[in-house]
């Protein structure tokens, strides 16, 4: 459908921006491996993570036993995320494909592979830090059979997938718990937990999280005109709802009532209580 543009730039998660005005839509670039990272930027990654390594401890080497334990602790995190962002980012091309979209398949987006998905200072902070984040997956709205409905559900697929990942973990753990050791059951709990956080804060309705680009794709061209201004600022706004008191506040309650919501599920599936392991 002509003005529906996909921009590299723009687009996070499954949210390509609207055009200024309508056009032909462009031939995507053929299977590029996403936006180039230039030596000062490796640079400043590098004395990034070495300063975030040093300030957890990670680099005192006269202690290297507790520098180790410190990882194995984290490793059940940092498993759970890179899996739980793989699923999200693949659900997302997985569900524009559906739609007729080809440019997750061309860019070879569309995979299990995490290497595929992974950002190179959001797989550092998943070390380091407690969030973390992925490669945006490109989907190009134009090429649709259904443009605003195939851009809703290619956005919401990723939280989606979240819950189902969870789901289909807790349902699993319900069987096998008795028989796994605490290692063991620690990266389960890790995988359900973080593929919770992961959908509920994504369904936040706030650019460029994956809440506002399902609203987005289903409202009117007008409304679609009148919210593009947001997209340009959603970084700003989605850190002021870390950061700022008040919209912590709300965060926290959105997080909660979320939460809130997708647990019973879960613990249907496992028959088991997972509210004072996860929370």
């Amino acid at each position: 459908m002509s003005g529906y543009l996909y921009h590299p730039g723009t687009s996070v998660c499954a949210q390509p921006a609207l055009p200024e005005t309508p056009g032909k839509v462009p031939e995507a670039p053929p299977r590029q491996a996403g936006p180039r990272i230039t030596p000062i930027q490796v640079v400043g990654l590098v004395v990034l993570g070495v300063l975030l390594l040093n300030q957890m401890g990670l680099l005192n080497l006269g202690d290297p036993g507790s520098a180790l334990q410190l990882l194995n602790s984290e490793l059940p995190r940092f498993v759970a995320l890179v899996l739980a962002i793989t699923v999200h980012e693949f659900s997302h091309g997985l569900v524009a494909t559906l739609f007729g979209d080809g440019l997750p398949r061309r860019v070879g987006r569309l995979t299990l592979n995490p290497l595929k998905h992974l950002d190179p200072l959001g797989t550092i902070m998943i070390l380091v830090g407690p969030i973390g984040w992925g490669r945006p997956m490109p989907i190009n709205p134009g090429e649709m059979r259904n443009p605003n409905l195939g851009w809703a559900m290619s956005s919401i697929a990723g939280p989606v997938s979240n819950i189902v990942a969870a789901t289909a973990a807790a349902a699993v753990y319900g069987i096998v718990r008795a028989d796994i050791d605490v290692v063991v059951r620690t990266y389960f709990l890790s995988f359900i937990f973080i593929n919770i956080l992961l959908a509920v804060f994504n369904l936040l309705p706030v650019p460029p999280l994956d809440g506002f680009g399902f609203l987005y794709g289903l409202a009117p061209r007008p409304l679609k005109i009148a919210l593009l201004p947001l997209q340009r600022y959603g970084m700003f706004i989605l850190l002021a709802f870390i950061f700022v008191p008040p919209l912590q506040r709300f965060l926290s309650t959105f997080m909660a009532v979320g939460r809130s919501a997708i647990l019973p599920l879960l613990e249907g599936a496992c028959q088991c209580n997972l509210t004072a392991s996860l929370f």
